[in-house]
Protein backbone atom coordinates (compact mmCIF):
# COMPACT_ATOMS: atom_id res chain seq x y z
CA UNK A 1 0.00 0.00 0.00
CA UNK A 2 0.96 3.79 -0.60
CA UNK A 3 0.00 6.49 0.62
CA UNK A 4 1.04 10.55 2.01
CA UNK A 5 2.36 10.48 4.95
CA UNK A 6 1.18 12.44 8.27
CA UNK A 7 3.98 15.07 9.86
CA UNK A 8 3.80 12.77 12.93
CA UNK A 9 4.89 9.94 10.51
CA UNK A 10 7.96 12.24 9.56
CA UNK A 11 10.24 10.57 12.40
CA UNK A 12 10.12 7.02 11.08
CA UNK A 13 10.64 7.83 7.17
CA UNK A 14 13.74 10.01 8.13
CA UNK A 15 15.28 7.41 9.98
CA UNK A 16 14.30 4.71 6.98
CA UNK A 17 16.11 7.05 4.47
CA UNK A 18 19.20 7.57 6.69
CA UNK A 19 19.08 3.84 7.17
CA UNK A 20 19.41 2.99 3.59
CA UNK A 21 21.63 5.96 2.77
CA UNK A 22 24.44 4.49 5.14
CA UNK A 23 23.71 1.06 3.58
CA UNK A 24 23.60 1.91 -0.35
CA UNK A 25 25.07 5.41 -1.23
CA UNK A 26 28.49 4.93 0.95
CA UNK A 27 30.50 6.06 -1.70
CA UNK A 28 28.62 8.93 -2.78
CA UNK A 29 29.45 10.78 0.60
CA UNK A 30 32.00 12.21 3.03
CA UNK A 31 31.69 12.29 7.03
CA UNK A 32 30.63 15.99 6.08
CA UNK A 33 27.70 14.76 3.50
CA UNK A 34 26.57 12.28 6.54
CA UNK A 35 26.09 15.45 8.76
CA UNK A 36 24.62 17.37 5.66
CA UNK A 37 22.11 14.45 4.86
CA UNK A 38 21.11 14.28 8.55
CA UNK A 39 20.34 18.16 9.15
CA UNK A 40 18.53 17.67 5.72
CA UNK A 41 16.47 14.86 7.12
CA UNK A 42 16.00 15.77 10.78
CA UNK A 43 15.48 19.38 10.21
CA UNK A 44 12.78 20.96 11.12
CA UNK A 45 11.81 22.70 7.90
CA UNK A 46 11.91 19.78 6.00
CA UNK A 47 8.77 19.09 7.69
CA UNK A 48 7.71 21.87 6.45
CA UNK A 49 9.02 21.50 2.62
CA UNK A 50 8.19 18.28 1.72
CA UNK A 51 5.34 15.88 1.03
CA UNK A 52 6.01 12.38 1.94
CA UNK A 53 4.80 8.94 0.48
CA UNK A 54 5.37 5.95 1.78
CA UNK A 55 4.76 2.51 0.81
CA UNK A 56 3.82 -0.02 3.44
CA UNK A 57 4.37 -3.70 3.86
CA UNK A 58 1.46 -4.42 6.48
CA UNK A 59 2.30 -2.01 8.89
CA UNK A 60 5.94 -1.65 8.17
CA UNK A 61 7.21 1.53 6.44
CA UNK A 62 9.80 -0.14 3.59
CA UNK A 63 9.68 2.88 1.12
CA UNK A 64 9.69 6.88 1.29
CA UNK A 65 9.71 9.24 -1.24
CA UNK A 66 10.06 13.18 -0.76
CA UNK A 67 8.64 15.43 -2.61
CA UNK A 68 9.55 19.38 -2.45
CA UNK A 69 6.74 20.94 -4.29
CA UNK A 70 7.58 24.20 -4.28
CA UNK A 71 10.78 23.54 -5.88
CA UNK A 72 8.96 20.41 -7.98
CA UNK A 73 12.47 18.72 -6.76
CA UNK A 74 12.34 15.41 -6.19
CA UNK A 75 14.20 14.90 -2.23
CA UNK A 76 14.22 11.52 -0.97
CA UNK A 77 13.20 8.32 -2.72
CA UNK A 78 14.82 5.44 -0.50
CA UNK A 79 13.25 1.57 0.03
CA UNK A 80 14.79 -0.60 2.31
CA UNK A 81 17.29 -2.88 1.30
CA UNK A 82 15.42 -6.47 1.40
CA UNK A 83 12.92 -4.87 -0.72
CA UNK A 84 14.85 -3.70 -3.70
CA UNK A 85 14.58 -4.66 -7.09
CA UNK A 86 10.50 -5.12 -6.08
CA UNK A 87 9.08 -2.17 -8.55
CA UNK A 88 8.55 -0.17 -4.88
CA UNK A 89 10.20 2.65 -6.21
CA UNK A 90 8.52 3.11 -9.55
CA UNK A 91 5.34 2.34 -7.90
CA UNK A 92 6.17 4.97 -5.03
CA UNK A 93 7.38 7.42 -8.40
CA UNK A 94 4.09 6.63 -10.09
CA UNK A 95 2.05 7.08 -7.00
CA UNK A 96 3.50 11.11 -6.28
CA UNK A 97 3.36 11.56 -9.99
CA UNK A 98 -0.44 11.40 -10.15
CA UNK A 99 -0.82 13.02 -7.18
CA UNK A 100 1.01 16.21 -8.57
CA UNK A 101 0.55 18.47 -11.77
CA UNK A 102 4.53 19.04 -12.50
CA UNK A 103 5.37 19.85 -15.75
CA UNK A 104 8.76 18.31 -14.85
CA UNK A 105 10.57 17.33 -11.90
CA UNK A 106 14.61 17.50 -10.84
CA UNK A 107 16.60 15.03 -8.85
CA UNK A 108 20.02 15.11 -7.88
CA UNK A 109 20.66 11.35 -7.97
CA UNK A 110 23.25 9.26 -6.22
CA UNK A 111 25.51 7.91 -8.39
CA UNK A 112 23.49 4.28 -6.80
CA UNK A 113 20.29 5.42 -8.07
CA UNK A 114 21.24 7.22 -11.34
CA UNK A 115 20.51 4.00 -13.42
CA UNK A 116 17.26 3.60 -11.46
CA UNK A 117 16.24 7.09 -12.48
CA UNK A 118 17.54 6.55 -15.99
CA UNK A 119 15.08 3.49 -16.27
CA UNK A 120 12.03 6.51 -14.88
CA UNK A 121 13.03 8.20 -17.80
CA UNK A 122 15.26 10.87 -16.07
CA UNK A 123 17.59 12.57 -18.32
CA UNK A 124 21.12 13.88 -17.27
CA UNK A 125 21.14 17.52 -17.30
CA UNK A 126 24.73 17.94 -15.97
CA UNK A 127 28.22 16.04 -14.67
CA UNK A 128 28.73 14.64 -11.14
CA UNK A 129 28.68 16.72 -8.59
CA UNK A 130 30.04 17.09 -5.25
CA UNK A 131 28.08 19.93 -2.87
CA UNK A 132 28.75 20.09 1.23
CA UNK A 133 29.94 16.70 1.17
CA UNK A 134 27.60 15.01 -0.79
CA UNK A 135 28.07 13.68 -4.72
CA UNK A 136 25.06 14.04 -6.99
CA UNK A 137 24.31 13.85 -10.59
CA UNK A 138 21.74 16.53 -11.63
CA UNK A 139 18.93 14.85 -13.61
CA UNK A 140 15.20 15.81 -15.00
CA UNK A 141 11.95 14.22 -15.99
CA UNK A 142 8.96 15.85 -17.90
CA UNK A 143 6.13 14.78 -17.89
CA UNK A 144 5.30 14.81 -21.62
CA UNK A 145 7.44 11.71 -21.57
CA UNK A 146 5.37 10.35 -18.54
CA UNK A 147 3.00 7.08 -19.56
CA UNK A 148 0.20 7.06 -16.08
Amino acid sequence: MIRKLTKEEYKNAADLSYQVYMECGISDFTEEGIETFKSFIYGIPSKDELDLYGAFNDDSLIGVIGINRKKQHLSLLFIRQDFHRQGIGKSLFRHMMNDCNFPQITVNSSTHGEAFYKHLGFKKIGEKEINKGITSIPMVYSRLNYNK
